[in-house]
C-alpha cells in the first residue's frame, strides 16, 4: 500500500515563532514526531510519504491508498477540514494522535478509522487489516506500550532544511498530578522510557544528517531521574568525543534545580534551554492545581540555580486559577522580571477534555459551552476570583508589559550577564550563526522601527562589552522579541474586542461566578 501521513499546519501562537522563521530561513521550529515514528514502524513493502502542512502544501490529489492524520486539540478545525476534503475525493482516512485519543467521538463520523491511544501496539494490526481490505473502525490501545521496541524515526523522510530543530523522545508519562494537565490522561503517571542505546542511535542518525539542534520532546524529561541520569552520562560522553555538535532542549519539572548531579549532567550533555511549567508564583494557586513539586523551595531561587548551570529557562505561566484575583497580573509580572526569564509563554487557564480540572469545573457548571478549543487566546473557564472582564483586562495588560521593549531588555540582559557558562559557550559556531546574525541585523535594526533598532543595538553593544561569549544568545533574544512583541500585539487586539463585548454584556456577566451562580 501507499500511505500518505499528514500533520496539519500549526495555528499561530507564542510557541510557533512564525514572525521570525523567515529570518532563520526556516518554515517551522520542528515537525510532529508522530510522522517519522509511524513511518519507521511501517514494513518496507509499503510506501510512506510524509507531509507537514506547516512547511509544505497538502497534496489532496495523492494516489495513496490510505491517508493518515494526526493532531492536537488546537488543530481541531483544520483537522476537520482536511478530513472532509480527502473523504470528498473518495480517500480512505485514518486519524489518531492526542486529540483523537481524548475525543474519539468527534472523529467517528469523519474518518474511516480512529486510533485511540499510542500506536506502537496497534499500527501493525491496522496495516494487516487494511491490506486485507477489512480494517476495524477503531483501534484502541488497551495497555500503555513499552518504548523499548520503538525504532529510530525516519527523519530522512522529512524536509530537514525547513526546520530549526529536530525532535526526539526519551520517555512518556509524568509522575505528577497537575489538575489541568492532559499528559497523565494520555500517557499515564508511570514514566516509560527508551533504552539509552535507542536514544543514542537517534542522536547518531541526526548527527549524520547534519542536524545541529535537537528538542527532546518529553513532557517531563526527569520523570524517572535514574534513567535520565544514565542517558545524560551517555550523551555527555558522546558530545565530548565529537566536540559537542548538537545543542539540546527539553521540558522538565522545576525540582530539577534541587538535584545538583542532575543539573551538572544536563550541562555536560549540552542542554542549553529548558522549558519549565512554573504556572504561577502564588502558592495557593499551585496547591489548588496539585502542582506540589513547585512548592518545595522559592521558585526564583530554583530558576537562578538552573541559570547558573548555563541553561536558559523558558517558563510556562498560567493566569485564571481559582485562587487568582486581580492582583495576580502584577505578581506574575514581578516574578518573571525577578527570575530574569526572557521568554515566558503566559496563557489563560483552560480545562482540557478528560482532565481532573475539566471534570471539576464541568460538575460545577463553570465551563464556557461555546468554546471550541481552537481559539488559542481565550479560556473555557469561568473564573472564580475575578470576573471574566477583569481576567481579560488583566491578561491584556500583562502581555503588554511582558513584551514591552524596556521590560524585555531588562530581564534578557539580566540573564545574559548573570547566567553561568555552558559546556560550550561561544560567539559563533559557524556560517549558520553568521547568517542568522545578518538576518537579525536586517530585521531588527536596518528594517525595524527606531525603538526596536535601539533596543537591539543596545543589547548587542552591552553584551560585546561585558560578556562576548554570550553574544549568540543575545542575537537569539533580540530576534525572539520581534515574534513575541508582534504576535502579542495581535493577541491583545483580539482581547480588546472581547473586552468591549463583555463591557456591553448584561450586568450579571460583570460579576464573579460565585456571585451569580443560580
Amino acid at each position: 500500500m501507499k500511505l500518505y501521513l499528514v500533520a496539519p499546519r500549526n495555528p499561530e501562537s507564542f510557541w510557533t515563532f512564525d514572525r521570525i522563521l523567515p529570518e532563520l530561513g526556516k518554515g517551522a521550529t520542528f515537525p510532529n514526531l508522530a510522522l517519522p515514528t509511524l513511518a519507521a514502524m511501517t514494513p518496507p513493502e509499503h510506501e510512506v510519504v510524509l507531509c507537514d502542512e506547516t512547511v509544505e502544501p497538502i497534496d489532496f490529489d495523492t494516489d495513496a491508498d490510505w491517508v493518515g492524520l494526526t493532531g492536537y486539540i488546537v488543530h481541531r478545525q483544520r483537522m476537520f477540514e482536511i478530513l472532509e476534503t480527502f473523504r470528498a475525493r473518495g480517500k480512505k482516512v485514518v486519524v489518531g494522535g492526542p486529540f483523537a485519543t481524548l475525543c474519539p467521538e468527534q472523529f467517528r463520523e469523519r474518518a474511516d478509522v480512529v486510533f485511540v491511544g499510542e500506536a506502537e501496539e496497534t499500527w501493525a494490526g491496522f496495516l494487516r487489516d487494511a491490506e486485507a481490505g477489512a480494517p476495524r473502525a477503531e483501534y484502541v490501545t488497551e495497555e500503555l506500550p513499552s518504548l523499548e521496541r520503538t525504532p529510530v524515526p525516519r527523519f530522512d523522510l522529512l524536509k530537514l532544511d525547513r526546520y530549526r530543530s529536530m525532535p526526539i523522545q526519551f520517555a512518556r508519562g509524568c509522575p505528577y498530578t497537575c489538575e489541568f494537565c492532559d499528559i497523565i490522561v494520555i500517557y499515564g503517571r508511570r514514566p516509560r522510557a527508551k533504552r539509552t542505546e535507542q536514544v543514542m542511535a537517534e542522536l547518531e542518525e541526526l548527527a549524520r544528517l547534519g542536524v545541529p539542534n535537537v528538542f527532546v520532546v518529553d513532557d517531563n524529561f526527569i520523570g524517572d531521574k535514574k534513567k535520565a541520569k544514565s542517558l545524560l552520562r551517555a550523551i555527555a560522553a558522546w558530545q565530548a568525543e565529537r566536540g559537542h555538535p548538537i545543542e539540546l532542549m527539553t521540558e522538565a519539572s522545576i525540582n530539577l534545580a534541587q538535584d545538583a548531579e542532575l543539573l551538572s549532567l544536563m550541562r555536560d550533555a549540552n542542554f542549553t534551554t529548558l522549558f519549565v511549567g512554573i504556572e504561577s508564583p502564588r502558592a495557593a494557586s499551585l496547591a489548588e492545581t496539585s502542582k506540589h513539586q513547585n512548592l518545595r523551595e522559592d521558585i526564583v531561587c530554583s530558576v537562578h540555580r538552573i541559570q547558573a548551570a548555563g541553561i536558559e529557562v523558558m517558563a510556562g505561566m498560567i493566569v485564571g486559577f481559582d485562587h487568582d484575583d486581580v492582583s495576580i497580573f502584577d505578581e506574575q509580572f514581578d516574578f518573571i522580571q525577578d527570575a530574569r526569564i526572557p521568554v515566558s509563554m503566559t496563557g489563560l487557564l483552560n480545562a482540557l477534555p478528560q482532565t481532573a480540572l475539566h471534570e471539576r469545573l464541568s460538575a460545577a457548571g463553570r465551563l464556557d459551552q461555546d468554546y471550541t478549543g481552537d481559539q488559542f487566546v481565550f479560556s473555557n473557564v469561568l473564573p472564580a476570583g475575578m470576573t471574566r472582564l477583569e481576567l481579560y483586562r488583566g491578561y491584556e495588560r500583562l502581555l503588554r508589559r511582558l513584551y514591552d521593549y524596556g521590560n524585555y531588555r531588562e530581564r534578557a540582559m539580566a540573564f545574559i550577564l548573570g547566567h553561568g557558562e555552558g559546556v560550550r559557550s561561544r560567539i559563533s559556531s559557524g556560517p549558520e550563526d553568521v547568517r542568522v546574525f545578518l538576518r537579525t541585523l536586517w530585521s531588527c535594526v536596518l528594517n525595524a522601527t527606531p525603538r526596536r533598532a535601539w533596543m537591539t543595538l543596545g543589547m548587542f553593544a552591552e553584551t560585546l562589552v561585558k560578556r562576548p561569549s554570550a553574544f549568540r544568545r543575545t542575537v537569539s533574544f533580540a530576534l525572539m522579541h520581534k515574534h513575541f512583541h508582534e504576535y502579542g500585539a495581535a493577541v491583545r487586539g483580539e482581547l480588546r474586542t472581547l473586552i468591549r463585548e463583555l463591557e456591553a454584556a448584561p450586568p450579571c456577566e460583570a460579576l464573579p461566578i460565585a456571585a451569580w451562580r443560580g
